[in-house]
This record gives structure tokens, sequence and C-alpha cells, in this order.
């Protein structure tokens, strides 16, 4: 064979080895991202949920579904709001596209090490299982199954949604942020008590068949009523655990500067509120509800109207009366 015949013969076989590797690597990267059922992790019909586990290196959060009412860790209530936007989200999530191959091993172990493995149960069956995580700058979010640790890439249809953190939230926060729920009807003392300037606090009391303001006798019902509906579902901004915010720590070692103690019919919604000095430039003010030994923060504008004095509601004379 002649030289000029060998080398054509070298430049055929090199064309298809290279149509060859061309043509499997795309085989296997179509295999790798073919997705056969991209609702792999979602559930179709949540009302059959009634208990999510969420474990994660930090602890674990366990959502219950009771009689139609949702608690955490089967001792708070839960935000109904949130429950809405956890189940939404179960029932919507998709597949986006699986890891490439050569991410799946970083990305599986990182989500068995810091990411979240969430149960979703009917009963005592177990419906869903798998990890949840995402990446570091939080814009990719990633789930796996607790069976077969293949890594997939997911989306939320319709919104650009970081879809993992969900079940990042803390604890406190899947918390039902009602302190307490009274009114007109029911509450029989109000006081707002203020540790420096005691002249100005202010008693609000059932007396007979209505509520009076104690060293008020000209009174402004109108304003007493209104007063009274910002304790109707008053909630806090935020709960909060000891050593989780180490500066509202040390203020709970100094004075109050208000305290509000309601006392109503429903022992319930009877509790005790101590509010403490603000910290320099932040604007949330933390409080501790003494009955149930909770730190809760709330936004100062939001709750300046809780502080009210006696001069508040004393009614004005109309024109042409002194």
């Amino acid at each position: 064979m002649s030289q000029k015949k060998k080398n054509t013969t070298l430049l055929v076989i090199l064309a298809l080895l290279v149509i060859s590797s061309i043509v499997l690597g795309l085989l296997d990267n179509t295999k790798n991202s073919y997705i056969e059922d991209k609702n792999f992790f979602s559930v179709q019909d949540t009302s059959k949920v009634d208990l999510i586990s969420i474990k994660s290196k930090d602890g674990s959060i366990l959502l219950k579904k009771t009689k139609n009412i949702w608690t955490i860790n089967e001792k708070y209530k839960s935000d109904k709001n949130m429950m809405r936007v956890l189940l939404s989200i179960l029932k919507d999530v998709e597949i986006l596209r699986i890891v490439p191959k050569t991410q799946q091993k970083e990305v599986a172990q990182n989500m068995l090490d810091n990411g979240f493995l969430v149960d979703i149960y009917n009963g005592d069956n177990i419906i869903r299982s798998f990890y949840a995580a995402g990446n570091s700058n939080k814009t990719m979010s990633y789930m796996m199954s607790s069976d077969d640790h293949e890594p997939m890439i997911m989306s939320l249809p319709g919104y650009e949604s970081y879809i993992a953190g969900i079940f990042e939230i803390p604890k406190n926060d899947w918390r039902d942020r009602t302190i307490l729920s009274t009114n007109w009807r029911t509450l029989q003392n109000l006081k707002v008590n203020y540790t420096e300037f005691p002249e100005y606090n202010l008693h609000i009391k059932f007396d007979f068949n209505f509520l009076a303001i104690e060293g008020v006798s000209s009174l402004d019902t109108a304003k007493m009523m209104a007063y009274i509906g910002e304790f109707n579902f008053l909630q806090a901004d935020r709960f909060i655990d000891n050593g989780q915010i180490p500066q509202y720590d040390s203020l709970l070692q100094t004075p109050p500067t208000v305290t509000m103690t309601i006392e109503d019919i429903d022992s319930k919604n009877s509790k005790s509120i101590a509010f403490f000095p603000m910290i320099k430039n932040d604007r949330m003010m933390v409080a501790l509800v003494k009955e149930d030994k909770q730190m809760a923060l709330f936004e100062a504008t939001r709750i300046q109207n809780l502080f009210a004095v006696k001069s508040d509601f004393e009614a004005k004379p109309k024109d042409g009366h002194k």
C-alpha cells in the first residue's frame, strides 16, 4: 500500500473515531439529562399530607396536622401562611434538569452533610423522602431522593424562587406569631406601666357593664375602643430563643421600660409582656412574654400605639363648651 493510501486510511479511521466519540458523548449526555418524571418530588394531593419532618445537623422540625390545625413540634400552632406556602411548593415543584455528572458527587455529599432530610407522611405511610439544599449563593435549589442520591436541579414553574429556602427557615419562624387576642367583651384588665414615669401609667378595667379608664372622668369612648382593638390578635414580628441574638439577651438583664399586663376571661389570652430599651439604630424592640418565657421582637413603629397614656383618652370639649 502506498504512503498516500495509508495516510488516507488513517484519516478515515481518525474521523470515524472522532465521530464515534461525539456520538457516544451525546448519547451519554442525553441519558444524563433525560428526566423520566419531572414531578418525581412533588405531592399532587397535599390534602393527604398530615406530617412533614425536616431534619438537619442543626435540629429537627416536625409539622403535624391534627383536625386541620398544623402545629410545630407538637407544642405551638404553625403560621397558616407559612404552611400554605410550603404545601404549594411541595405541590408545584418540578425537576428542571439533572446535575451534571462532573458535579454530582460533590453536590450529593454537600446535601448529605449540610442539607435537609424531608419526610412527608400520610398517616403511617411515607409519601416522599428527599434531601433538599441550595448552592452557596442561594440561587439554585437541589433535591435528591433519599434512596439513590442522584441530585436534581429544581424549579417552580412561573417563579424565579430559591426553593430550598423554605426548608432553611428556623423553628421559631414557623410559629403562629399571635401572642394573645382580646376584645372589649372579654377584657377584664389592661395595664400599661412605665418604669421610670409611673405618673403616665394606664389602667383600663371592666367596671359594671362596660370598660373604664382609671383616672379619666371624661372618657373618649371611641378612642378607647380603637386602642383595645390593637390587642385583637396581637402579634410579634418574630420569636427568638435565648442565645440566638446575644445583644438582646443582655437587654433582658436590665429593667423593662414598659410592662403590659392583660387579663382576659379566657386564661390563654392573659399575658404579661415586658418591653426593654431599644438598641441604637435598631428598628426592633425586644420583649419577654413572661407566662410563655418567650422572647419576641416587635417593630417599634408598628407597636408605638400600644404605649398610650391616660391623657390620650380624655374627651375634648365640644365647640362652645369649656
